[in-house]
């Protein structure tokens, strides 16, 4: 069969133009139709979570007001203020120098016939001034040796007027003291 058109070009075209309308018409509507469908979808999900996060909140709450909570929560607080003085106690022990073996030391080292007299410790410098007398140099000698080899002490200072006697040297050293652990052979 033919396709006969019997009707103006103008009228062709209102009735094109009309079908565009018709076309554009529906489309929209379907647009609109998704468009309110995608929003009661959305305003759905929005509801439901704003109802779960009232919940959650109430939760919250409960659990700040709950005795026990509060409980743990003071029980937190203070093991992190135990902690905290525990961390500055180890600080300080470790600033802390051990006077024991020092003194074991000294005393291991002091040959027969010298005598120590004065022993003072200037904390701010971290020095400490000994003080003694020696029978005779040898042994004074002796104990300056034996008092560079040990590991209690480190920059040792000995002036010179030390050696100017050559019997009942007074003697004088300066230096500072290490934490050392005596082995059980120094004796």
């Amino acid at each position: 069969m033919s396709n006969l058109n019997l009707l103006p070009v103008r009228e062709i075209r209102k009735l094109e133009i009309k079908r565009l309308f018709e076309l554009l018409g529906s489309f929209a509507i379907w647009i609109l139709f998704f468009l309110i469908i995608l929003s009661l979808f959305l305003s759905s999900i929005i509801f439901y979570l704003s109802i779960i996060l009232k919940s959650q909140n109430e939760l919250i709450e409960i659990r700040k007001n709950n005795e026990r909570t509060k409980y743990l929560t003071e029980i937190e607080d203070k093991t992190r203020e135990l902690n905290k003085s525990l961390v500055k106690i180890d600080l300080k022990q470790k600033e802390m120098i051990l006077w024991t073996p020092i003194f074991e030391e000294l005393s291991n080292i002091t040959p027969i016939g010298v005598y120590l007299t004065n022993f003072s410790h200037q904390s701010t410098l971290n020095k400490v001034s000994l003080k003694g007398f020696a029978d005779t140099r040898e042994n004074f000698l002796y104990f300056q040796d034996k008092l560079g080899e040990s590991s209690c002490f480190s920059e040792i200072d000995a002036p010179l007027s030390n050696l100017i006697k050559q019997n009942n040297v007074e003697f004088t050293f300066n230096f500072k003291p290490m934490n050392c652990l005596l082995s059980e052979d120094s004796n």
